[in-house]
């Protein structure tokens, strides 16, 4: 008798440590969620700035970006001018870009450009477009390049109200 009640008794602090582990499992996969959202709101921080050629750009270097320096601000509902630069072989003069625009906050897409055609090599860069480029409203944007309707890479920008 004293065996089955020292078995009974082991199997139930077996089975109470496999409980305590399953909780503990479903505690980090929850943190590891909050830790994975977090790292997407990470994300929405200003590219970074590079030179090629004596123009200035924002984006990401050797891969793609757009005239712009960190001295001058993008305002809101104000039509910019900007070239968009791309570095490396898959982008091919005739591809059209494409610049699609979310806002950080609300969500919001807009088309910031449409069917701009790549003109060929131009300050460092294997192609470019010339652009314009007019924001609704100011805060947080990702800009995410499109050539021929497919994605390339993103730019994250702040603009100005």
């Amino acid at each position: 008798m004293k065996r089955i009640i020292g078995f009974v008794t082991i199997c139930g602090l077996v089975l109470v440590g496999c409980s305590h582990k399953e909780s503990n499992d479903l505690i980090l996969q929850s943190n590891s969620s909050r830790l994975v959202g977090e790292a997407k709101e990470n994300e929405w921080q200003e590219s970074g700035y590079f030179t090629s050629e004596n123009l200035s750009f924002i984006g990401k270097p050797q891969l793609l970006g757009f005239t712009h320096s960190n001295e001058e601000k993008i305002v809101a509902s104000k039509t910019g001018k900007y070239g968009w630069h791309f570095w490396g072989e898959s982008v091919k003069s005739g591809d059209f870009l494409r610049i699609k625009g979310t806002h950080q906050l609300t969500g919001r897409e807009v088309e910031l450009v449409s069917n701009a055609k790549l003109l060929g090599p131009n300050s460092g860069a294997d192609n470019h477009a010339p652009t314009n480029m007019t924001f609704p409203n100011g805060g947080m944007w990702k800009l995410d390049a499109l050539i021929d309707e497919k994605l390339f890479s993103s730019v994250y920008v702040k603009v100005e109200n």
